[in-house]
């Protein structure tokens, strides 16, 4: 299903006995969000993953994915919903742990987010502004940067 206009919500279900790759869920958000700018869709799609793949990890039953974007301001709602009764708790992992950092990301992106009681389970939900995830372009150098054919 595709919002096809301002404050629209549009609804992606993962069964948990048939998980899509995370790959399928961004590019849902993409066609989903048609009008995001680029810097603002990815900071989206990766709060949205982490979001979705807390609920699947964490959660019960099919999680249940919802977006929609307003202009004024302009922003972007996520809410994840699964059955589970557990709440999320960030994560504190040390410089080598490959995993909880999922909530610290959506800390960091989101303009405010939070959990909200669901019968059954919770929702987790996310604003994210359109200034999110904006990066600096590249600057492209008139000549190459070669590296010192002697070094120190």
């Amino acid at each position: 299903m595709t919002a096809s206009g301002p404050g629209e919500r549009s609804v992606f279900t993962i069964d948990r006995d048939t998980l899509p790759p995370l790959s399928a869920l961004r590019r849902w958000i993409a066609r989903a969000l048609p009008d995001l700018g680029a810097s603002h869709l990815w900071a989206v799609q990766l709060v949205v993953t982490e979001l979705a793949t807390n609920a699947f990890e964490h959660g019960a039953g099919p999680v249940e994915v919802a977006v929609s974007a307003t202009r004024q301001p302009c922003s972007a709602l996520l809410e994840v919903h699964d059955a589970g009764e557990g709440r999320p708790v960030a994560g504190t992992p040390s410089s080598t742990s490959r995993r909880g950092r999922g909530l610290a990301l959506v800390a960091d992106l989101a303009r405010t987010w939070g959990v909200r009681p669901a019968e059954p389970g919770k929702t987790v939900w996310a604003w994210i502004g359109c200034g999110t995830g904006a990066v600096e372009p590249c600057v492209v150098r008139e000549e190459p940067i070669l590296m010192d054919p002697e070094p120190c």
